[in-house]
């Protein structure tokens, strides 16, 4: 054989190399049948969800710290000995119950000595009077003694405020810390004995982008989760405070809100997520987060027609959250989207449809 008759033949085999690619690449790799007709594609196993109509908003989440709507120390005013503990820790108690005696022999004995004293300028005042009346006795003895009197009472009352002093009470209803005092314990003014707290109400500060505000009001509802807890420690508040000055550090703006605590589930401290809702789309047709999916074009989803089949259908998506999107346009409530399985289908491709969690790496 001649090298030109050699290199002939070896045209022609390349010729036909590449007319076997230019096919496979136009048959999508698909296997063919008998005859050369290509084989039936095989169906994808997919799971699915309907598209419905439900609420959905548009929501900004920050975190903070809860703080109780009211807390003091109890301290006693001035020096002295602690003489009785009159609660236990932890304990809930109501406005105005005693919790603490301080010893208060000095400042009783001293109630005393103001009480004997204002009796007896009393009586002398009233029989000034009475010989005044008679003309025995001036004017000015009588303003003397009405002066007298009136002293007398004011330091009766000021002796008898200071011993109640050393019964300290509850200023407010609320729950008990743990005391640092012991009976017997000799306390300086100011020195702590336990702290109360109103846990009926708690209170969140946190921070929110600036371009929030146009879109919050005080009492808008607040969302308030405590991370890792789920549903169950999740509680509704209310916006109660917009600080009216934005840091020009952060671009952010303060807010406060309020928030229940009927059961005391809540504690201060407690580290929280915030959600505010700037846009609630009460009836909106809404898929499954998993279903879009996005490319140049824009979304799209896989939506399965009465005979099995997944169409290719571009949407415009509205306000989404962590598991729906707001579909405005491309699909009509009852559509069928595929929620797993998308990434291995072409527009036209035959489907199996699974329920959910079962397996679908295979086809059938």
């Amino acid at each position: 054989m001649t090298r030109k008759s050699k290199a002939g033949i070896w045209v022609i085999l390349a010729v036909a190399l590449g007319a076997g690619l230019v096919y496979e690449h136009h048959s999508g790799g698909r296997s063919s049948g008998p005859a050369g007709m290509p084989a039936a594609i095989a169906a994808v196993a997919v799971e699915i969800a309907p598209v419905r109509h439900a609420a959905i908003a548009d929501s900004v989440t920050s975190y903070g710290n809860l703080v109780a709507r009211r807390s003091v120390n109890i301290v006693p005013e001035g020096p002295g000995q602690v003489e009785e503990i009159l609660f236990a820790d932890g304990q809930q108690v109501a406005a105005g119950t005693p919790l603490v005696v301080i010893n208060n022999r000095i400042a009783a004995a001293q109630v005393q000595a103001s009480r004997a004293q204002a009796a007896a300028d009393v009586q002398n005042l009233r029989r000034t009077q009475s010989l005044e009346q008679q003309g025995l006795d001036s004017t000015y003895s009588l303003e003397q003694a009405q002066s007298r009197a009136a002293v007398s009472q004011a330091n009766l009352m000021i002796d008898q405020q200071k011993l109640q002093s050393f019964t300290l009470r509850a200023p407010f209803a609320g729950t008990l810390g743990t005391r640092v005092v012991d009976v017997g314990a000799f306390l300086n003014g100011g020195d702590k004995i336990v702290r109360l707290d109103d846990t009926s109400e708690l209170q969140i500060e946190f921070r929110m982008p600036s371009s929030v505000i146009p879109h919050v009001a005080e009492g808008i509802p607040v969302h308030v989760t405590i991370p890792g807890a789920g549903k169950s420690l999740a509680v509704e508040g209310e916006l109660s405070f917009i600080d009216p000055a934005v840091s020009t550090d952060t671009r952010s703006v303060l807010l406060r809100a309020v928030v229940p605590n009927p059961r005391r589930r809540l504690h201060p401290g407690l580290f929280v997520r915030v959600s505010l809702d700037l846009a609630v789309h009460p009836h909106a047709l809404v898929v499954p987060a998993e279903a879009v999916m996005r490319d140049i074009g824009g979304a799209y989803v896989y939506v399965v027609d009465g005979n099995g089949i997944a169409r290719r259908r571009v949407i415009e998506t509205g306000l989404s959250n962590d598991r729906l999107v707001e579909a405005t346009s491309g699909l009509e409530a009852g559509d069928r989207v595929v929620t797993v399985g998308q990434f291995r289908l072409q527009d036209g491709d035959p489907v199996k449809i699974v329920a959910a969690g079962a397996p679908v790496n295979g086809s059938s």
